[in-house]
């Protein structure tokens, strides 16, 4: 009796180790949605992209994520780990295919070197699947992209399709940053050069196509297929963020800016007031010599 006691406490345990492993990522999601992983560079930018512009997302969460990547990682210690986000979304208002078929329109297929300005591991792009059947679909969403555009050489397409790891999140202040920070996201993405190359890639309507803030130049006419097959009107930037600006300069250089153009202002006020005195105080001996002559 003990035997078998122990045999089904054993098997439990196990068993729950299991389920741990496969949902190991720190962040909950709401029961009634799903979630995807991908990489495509710096995840304050991929954050951004889904959040407002793709179907469906309730929310993007930046983090690290990589099969061979060390445990409780950070942004200052993550050997092994891609830069991440983590998509929530509402699979009634959209379809994991829909979301990879995004996550290619947001990266640079042909590098291998990282992704845009920034180079190394962490931002190299990747598709992650957590089972069997979004393993096909991201086969078939590469397979489609590969057909569509015939002129590409196969093998100068970097993009793995790996098996989903476990998602760590990044921390608060990378939450958010494109919302938080709208000045200093602005200026990095433009100097990046992450939309120009998009659309060196991918072609200025596709690019559009997928960045549309006022859903006037949508792919979809308004609507998406969602996994349960039905059209449904598109809902995209549920936190209603400002549409990007490209910063002329980050916040930093502005403060040093305006501190050094307020140190040149007082200086020069100074200047002026201490040779309005010199001259008011240099009246009386001018006035002498003159009577003197």
């Amino acid at each position: 009796m003990i035997s078998i006691t122990r045999y089904y406490i054993g098997t439990i345990f196990l068993l729950i180790l299991q389920v741990l492993h496969i949902s190991g990522d720190d962040y909950t999601i709401n029961p009634d949605n799903k979630s995807l992983l991908i990489a495509a560079g710096c995840f304050w930018c991929a954050e951004q992209a889904f959040e407002q512009y793709a179907p469906g997302v309730i929310e993007a969460k930046s983090g690290y994520a990589g099969a061979n990547g060390i445990d409780n990682p950070t942004y200052r210690n993550h050997p092994g780990h891609y830069e991440v986000i983590l998509i929530e979304y509402n699979p009634l208002k959209t379809t994991y295919k829909l979301l990879v078929e995004y996550a290619w329109f947001n990266l640079d297929p042909f590098d291998g070197g990282g992704q845009f300005c920034d180079n190394g591991f962490s931002y190299l792009p990747a598709i992650f699947y957590a089972n069997e059947e979004e393993r096909v679909v991201a086969e078939q969403v590469k397979d489609d992209i590969l057909k569509e555009y015939p002129n590409w050489d196969v093998e100068s397409v970097v993009v793995p399709l790996l098996e989903r790891p476990t998602f760590w999140t990044a921390e608060d202040y990378h939450q958010n940053y494109y919302i938080e920070n709208p000045r200093d996201y602005g200026f990095y993405k433009e100097r990046c050069g992450r939309t120009d190359r998009l659309k060196d890639v991918w072609g200025e309507e596709e690019y559009y196509c997928y960045h549309d803030f006022n859903l006037e130049r949508d792919c979809f006419n308004g609507t998406v297929v969602n996994e349960d097959g039905e059209e449904v009107e598109i809902e995209v930037n549920v936190k209603n963020a400002s549409e990007e600006v490209a910063g002329v300069m980050p916040t930093w250089a502005v403060t040093l800016v305006s501190i050094v153009a307020a140190i040149l202002g007082c200086g020069m006020i100074l200047s002026c007031t201490f040779k309005y005195t010199r001259k008011e105080n240099d009246k009386p001996e001018i006035e002498k010599e003159v009577n003197d002559h």
